[in-house]
């Protein structure tokens, strides 16, 4: 790797958790159906990105979850009963975070997430105590790939682009931070960050 890099700086969702949001769904009993609704009219929606800028709260969202499926609004509201269940953290997470303190690198959080599960869910995430540092797009009302949020990131830490490793699972949002000046890689599992890291020459 750039033998310039100080700082490695992670996406959170489906990077160092899994947004398995569908698991509860078939622990509730719901059909394919409902889960196939779901996905398309809420967790791919407009209204979850607002959650993720902070441009609409949680309940201000379920109420356009359930006007766009209306057959389906009492599985709404069991679905959002317990929002802790839609995310699980990588068994790799905090080790791995470790093993890069240990080798001097600061390891930050950029991450586009809605601002309440963002209050319940981080607290319990291992990693969450070990980073520098972290930026949530909901409490900022502002977005990846907005190239905006990821200088704030560098300005609210004192980081050059340069010396950043930029770690994602979209590829959109790993183009935005090398525009920054950042470096970047596409999130493939935790050996495409650990060959990148600890291998990789460059």
């Amino acid at each position: 790797m750039n033998d310039k890099i100080k700082n490695i700086v992670f996406d959170v969702g489906m990077v160092l958790i899994d947004f398995c949001w569908d698991k509860p769904c078939r622990e509730y009993g719901f059909s394919d159906e409902v889960i196939a609704a779901f996905e398309k009219n809420m967790i791919q929606s407009e209204y979850w990105n607002n959650m993720d800028e902070g441009t609409m709260t949680e309940q201000e969202a379920i109420v356009r979850f359930k006007e766009a499926m209306p057959e389906y609004s009492n599985e709404i509201d069991k679905f959002w009963e317990k929002p802790e269940k839609f995310v699980e953290e990588y068994s790799f997470a905090a080790p791995l975070i470790n093993e890069l303190h240990d080798k001097g690198y600061y390891v930050y959080l950029l991450s586009n997430y809605p601002l309440h599960m963002y209050e319940i869910h981080w607290p319990s995430f291992k990693f969450f105590s070990l980073v520098d540092g972290y930026v949530v797009s909901s409490v900022e009302k502002l977005c990846k790939p907005n190239p905006a949020i990821y200088k704030l990131l560098c300005d609210r830490y004192h980081l050059i682009p340069e010396e950043c490793l930029f770690i994602d699972d979209r590829q959109v949002n790993v183009d935005a931070a090398k525009g920054i000046g950042m470096n970047g890689l596409l999130f493939d599992g935790e050996e495409s960050v650990r060959k990148y890291i600890f291998t990789k020459g460059e």
